[in-house]
């Protein structure tokens, strides 16, 4: 791997990294009692979150006290998403304001008491986007294929079949797997570059809006400094005010005491 490529790679990787949100938890909540996950979220920025209750028997329905009651507001107040007494839900929203979105969790009270153990999935910018969707829009069909041995198979672009075989795709998955590992090796063979293309202008779909996101999330930290460089110095300046007038105000006093001396000793007639 040429220079230029790793260098290429290490980018894209930090990208990547510092483009988006993803917070997926799994926590305990005692019936009667309420927990609370914040997350900063910028302006105009997607947001897609989804929550449930694990169930503690698997195979049977949830017990009727396993309920949730879910509240997600912004740092002003607002209420973006509210249900009561459910199982599972999801939310999404665009942020109208930038601050700490508050997602809180408040379990139905019950005797005796309960411990529920819930999923939280919440994503924040390009990961809270959904690419499956795009992928289909932009005719582009993605296949999972799971196993051993190799397998030939045809698959039609856009939707529906088509009769003209330029735009059939011929993949070829080829799967070895080592013998000291439990990986297995994925080779694909495209006979035609047309779905190439399109794949390439899918992933070129996700680099731009990561590239449009760290944009974005720059020009807020720009912003943020520029905020708290003028806090800072207006902050100095009350301060430079403040201590001037204190001095002003203990010369003012160290100065009626001399005078209130001065005069209490020439009535005495000690001076």
């Amino acid at each position: 791997m040429s220079r230029f490529n790793l260098y290429l790679l290490l980018i894209t990787t930090v990208i990547a990294i510092l483009s988006s949100t993803s917070k997926s938890i799994r926590f305990e909540l005692e019936s009667g009692n309420t927990k609370c996950i914040a997350e900063d979220i910028k302006s105009n920025s997607m947001t897609v979150g989804k929550y449930s209750i694990v169930n503690p028997h698997d195979g049977q329905p949830l017990p009727d006290s396993y309920k949730l009651t879910v509240r997600v507001t912004s740092s002003y107040g607002n209420n973006y998403h509210h249900s009561e007494l459910v199982e599972s839900g999801q939310f999404a929203f665009t942020a109208s304001e930038a601050g700490d979105y508050m997602a809180c969790f408040w379990a139905a009270d019950h005797k005796p008491a309960v411990t529920l153990n819930i999923d939280f999935d919440w994503k924040t910018g390009v990961a809270a986007k959904d690419w499956t969707n795009v992928a289909k829009k932009g005719s582009v069909d993605v296949f999972y294929y799971e196993g051993n041995e190799s397998v030939e198979f045809k698959a039609s672009l856009g939707l529906g079949l088509v009769d003209r075989s330029e735009e059939i795709l011929l993949l070829q998955f080829l799967w070895k797997t080592e013998a000291d590992t439990d990986s297995s090796t994925c080779h694909l063979l495209f006979h035609n570059t047309t779905l190439l293309s399109d794949v390439m202008e899918l992933e070129l779909k996700k680099m731009y809006d990561t590239v449009i996101s760290v944009q974005e999330e720059m020009n807020y930290l720009r912003e943020r400094e520029e905020e708290m460089q003028d806090l800072n110095t207006s902050t100095n300046a009350k301060m430079a005010w403040l201590s001037f007038l204190s001095i002003v105000v203990c010369l003012s006093v160290a100065g009626l005491q001399v005078w209130h001396l001065k005069t209490f000793f020439q009535k005495k007639k000690l001076i």
